[in-house]
């Protein structure tokens, strides 16, 4: 459940950072690419651990 929740917040930061992406300031621009790759980053890491659980599971 809680890696269900992890990746939802992903999706709502993504969201967010992409109006920062629109935005006509050069600082806001960079700012949103660097949430964006910072929350797949963090989206990678979850995955890797749900397939981990999995894996265990099995």
């Amino acid at each position: 459940m809680i890696h269900i929740l992890k990746i939802a917040a992903v999706v709502i930061v993504v969201t967010y950072a992409l109006r920062l992406v629109n935005a006509q300031s050069d600082l806001l621009v960079f700012s949103g690419l660097a949430i964006i790759g910072a929350a797949f980053y963090f989206l990678c890491t979850v995955l890797g651990q749900v397939i981990n659980q999995f894996k265990s599971k099995l």
